[in-house]
């Protein structure tokens, strides 16, 4: 019993320390964000992905193809929709690619 209750001490002060701080928790949202993207659209679509970048609920996706980024243009509140419910919490508010 004095394990679970260390684990759950554990991740309080995780918790707090990512609620604190600002910059670390931005960094973590965008590197959970970028994996989230790319998991979700798979090899093809990473593969024309440069960057994404997360910041202030907003995501902006770099593309190396005119053809694609139309097309995540055109699409672009089923992705926002499709990424948040795998995010389990509405963090992208705005979608830009570039």
């Amino acid at each position: 019993m004095k394990m679970s209750e260390d684990h759950k001490n554990i991740k309080n002060v995780i918790d707090q320390i990512f609620a604190q701080s600002g910059k670390l928790s931005s960094s973590y949202n965008q590197h959970t964000i970028e994996e989230v993207w790319r998991s979700t659209f798979g090899d093809v679509i990473s593969s024309y992905t440069t960057r994404v970048i997360y910041k202030n609920e907003t995501l902006t996706v770099y593309i190396n193809s005119s053809t694609l980024r139309e097309e995540i243009t055109i699409n672009r509140d089923k992705i926002m929709k499709s990424l948040n419910e795998k995010l389990q919490y509405k963090k992208v508010t705005k979608l830009l690619v570039r």
